[in-house]
């Protein structure tokens, strides 16, 4: 693609009421996600719509609550109430939640309970 072809259309972009920028979205992101082998991402990505209420996270947090000191410093991977994978590296941990089957498992890193609070940087 022409440099003055791609800054025409960033610029019809920036004029485009919000429903039209909605379509251009979904667009892009079906475009990228067929653009990028599923094996390459750390986890297979999933297209959140509206109508989808968020997941309940909740058998997760209490599972961080009651586990939170003796996994403090690792990754975990978290399927409700149930410890999928855990390890001091990220990846590990989202190969073991792809190889699980699992394609909205919870992936954090556990903090000790008497870390300190983050402030941020």
């Amino acid at each position: 693609m022409q440099e003055g072809t791609l800054e025409r259309i960033i610029a019809d972009i920036q004029l485009m009421p919000h429903h039209q920028l909605l379509q251009v979205r979904r667009v892009l992101d079906e475009r990228l996600l067929t653009a990028v082998a599923p094996q390459d991402l750390p986890l297979t990505p999933r297209l959140v719509r509206r109508t989808q209420p968020p997941k309940d996270r909740t058998a997760e947090y209490q599972w961080v609550t009651q586990h939170r000191d003796e996994y403090a410093g690792q990754w975990v991977a978290l399927d409700g109430d149930r410890l999928l994978a855990h390890n001091l590296e990220y990846e590990p941990v989202a190969a073991a939640a792809r190889a699980a089957g699992v394609t909205d498992a919870l992936i954090l890193l556990v903090e000790a309970s008497d870390a300190l609070p983050f402030v941020g940087v």
